[in-house]
């Protein structure tokens, strides 16, 4: 019997988030990597995402707004490494944020399906717990996994009509 390949994991100042998606990997590339597909499911529930630049290639950018909880919150991404449609490495915020992260995001075929890996690696433990009592960060990125499978689900049945 397999394990469970829907998991989530803390190591300190780390965030595995690991998810096994119905959907053959370029597609979920794609939905990773098109800004008109990542506006569509981007962030937790009850956010939306205003893109106004995403160039995903090493030393690319991707600038986007995020607007939830009454407010607005400008992102900056940029892209480390790009190697379609395996890798991605990217870091959130600007280097000397202090609340920045790396994030590693991996794809990987089996079968039919996609095994993703989603790391988030933070400068330390304690900003981690400080932006988990700020914006509920942990639970904001297991609420963008399920957003985006939700988004792959609904792009399956549309390509089946």
């Amino acid at each position: 019997m397999e394990k469970n390949l829907n998991t989530f994991t803390r190591e300190g100042n780390q965030v595995i988030h690991t998810r096994l998606l119905k959907a053959p990997r370029d597609l979920v590339w794609e939905v990773w990597t098109m800004p008109q597909h990542i506006k569509e499911w981007w962030g937790p529930m009850g956010f939306s995402v205003t893109n106004e630049s995403m160039e995903v290639k090493p030393g690319g950018v991707w600038k986007f707004i995020m607007h939830g909880m009454g407010r607005n919150f400008p992102n900056f991404i940029k892209f480390e490494r790009v190697e379609k449609p395996s890798l991605l490495s990217f870091r959130n915020g600007a280097p000397d944020d202090k609340y920045g992260f790396e994030s590693i995001v991996t794809f990987e075929e089996r079968g039919s399906n996609t095994l993703l890996t989603f790391k988030s690696i933070f400068s330390s433990a304690e900003v981690l717990d400080e932006l988990n009592r700020t914006v509920n960060a942990i639970e904001g990125g297991k609420q963008t996994l399920y957003r985006m499978e939700s988004y792959l689900n609904d792009q399956l049945q549309n390509k089946q009509l």
